[in-house]
């Protein structure tokens, strides 16, 4: 093949690679407006088309682009872009590996890599930010490529052909992102008005932007949509304030008061509760029933029945694993509680809880890491009735024996494992506890080595 041939073709594939890496680069600019214009949190920020938004589809675009860039050092050695394209798109790849790996190991999207805010490395920038950052220099990149090469052999016809081509790419891309933006369903709801007539007149998909204020429940979901504070929702005693029966719903910065229970999610997948506070509900907090559900930073006190469940999640084993993450629960029988269903209870905060701090019950497989359990009364850490669980650098203080519990296992372990549980411990702390040590009973075992916890 003339080398000529040889040349044009690897141009058309950085070409390619550049318009490619343009539509994913319009992706983030949109994710950054949601995020620090329109105020979503990173959660609920997907960019235009929100599907496309998978851990897998992030893998596999930057594999590609790796792949180019590696191709484009081969081809041109003497490109000073090409060498600066390379080391960063390995390691953009790099980041989204860790991230994938850890997708697969435990079902969790969104998680922060390498570099990002709680990452391995912990850097400043959240995930979002920083991978915009990413995708704009890598953008940039294969244009310096592109254009550094097509100038050592270009003639200036043909530079000057290639302007309405550029021109054309650039209205296409923009006129698509015309008519997705334009399709978003964005409404604002303000305290006067009825709120669950809102939530029954919108579409599918739509996004509630709730004005401050109160605003009367029981609130009923029953399609896709995101309900977006800072708003206030106030239920009866009889019934939950909030009940989501759909999938693809998301709360975010709502503070609700009162009901039988907080936040109900039943039947339902791809849920996300982001800085929920639950107050004066009676018998849960948040309870997610045969559902799967992202919960992050919230808040769950004053309950006022003796018998309360901070967060539940029970009958949901089958379905992705739910994930509790830095939320704040004190004052209720029961803190964090798994029952039949798979977790992740992470960096969580439980104080003064009257039975069990964090329970992994009736079969359940659950990762309990990072924890913290303070002033609790009877078990700090349980895994019990034939579960598996991971127990890992949790901090358990100031356990206290139930007094009026005649069974042993409720004497202030630390943490308790019962009823034919398997388990396998690493950095946990267990300070001031009245029984020392970890207490095991009837047919339990405590691994030396990791276990293998099954999870979809």
């Amino acid at each position: 093949m003339p080398a000529a041939d040889r040349r044009s073709r690897a141009l058309l594939v950085l070409q390619a690679a550049i318009i490619l890496q343009l539509g994913h680069q319009v992706e983030h600019v949109v994710q950054m407006i949601q995020m620090h214009v329109d105020g979503q949190p990173p959660a609920f920020a997907h960019g235009l088309i929100g599907r496309l938004d998978l851990e897998w589809v992030h893998f596999g675009m930057t594999l590609g682009i790796a792949i180019v860039a590696g191709l484009a050092l081969m081809w041109w050695p003497k490109n000073p872009f090409a060498w600066l394209l390379t080391p960063l798109a390995l390691w953009h790849l790099t980041e989204h590996s860790v991230i994938l790996t850890t997708y697969l190991r435990t079902g969790i999207t969104g998680t922060p890599g390498i570099l990002a805010r709680d990452g391995l490395l912990n850097g400043p920038l959240s995930r979002p930010d920083l991978h915009f950052l990413y995708n704009a220099a890598v953008l940039l990149l294969l244009v310096g490529a592109w254009a550094w090469q097509r100038r050592r052999g270009a003639t200036v016809r043909e530079r000057l052909a290639r302007v309405p081509a550029l021109g054309m790419t650039l209205g296409v891309a923009a006129a698509l992102s015309l008519i997705v933006v334009s399709s978003t369903r964005v409404q604002w709801v303000a305290a006067e008005q009825s709120l669950q007539d809102a939530i029954n007149r919108a579409p599918a998909g739509s996004v509630l932007h709730l004005r401050p204020g109160l605003y009367a429940g029981p609130l009923f979901i029953y399609r896709s949509l995101t309900l977006i504070g800072p708003a206030t929702i106030v239920g009866g005693p009889d019934r939950a304030v909030i009940t989501i029966a759909a999938s693809g719903v998301s709360l975010s910065d709502l503070d609700v008061r009162g009901g039988d229970t907080g936040v109900l999610v039943t039947r339902a997948t791809r849920v996300n509760l982001e800085n929920i506070a639950v107050t004066g509900a009676a018998r849960r907090g948040i309870d997610i029933v045969q559902s799967s559900a992202q919960i992050h930073r919230c808040r769950v006190t004053d309950l006022t029945s003796q018998f309360a469940w901070g967060i539940g999640i029970v009958n949901s084993n089958g379905r992705t694993p739910t994930t509790v993450q830095a939320c704040w629960v004190a004052g209720v029988q029961e803190g964090i509680v798994s029952h039949v269903s798979s977790v992740f209870i992470r960096d969580n905060d439980v104080r003064r809880t009257a039975t069990r701090g964090i329970a992994v019950t009736e079969m359940s497989s659950g990762d309990v890491e990072r924890n913290r359990i303070e002033e609790a009364i009877g078990t700090g850490l349980y895994c019990g009735d034939r579960s598996i669980c991971y127990l890992r650098a949790n901090t358990v203080k100031g356990m206290r024996a139930d007094p009026d519990s005649p069974v042993t296992w409720s004497r202030g372990y630390g943490a308790v494992l019962l009823f034919g549980a398997d388990a396998y411990m690493e950095g946990n702390v267990f300070i001031d506890t009245a029984m020392p040590g970890v207490g095991v009973f009837v047919k339990s075992t405590l691994h030396t080595e990791p276990i293998q916890v099954s999870m979809p």
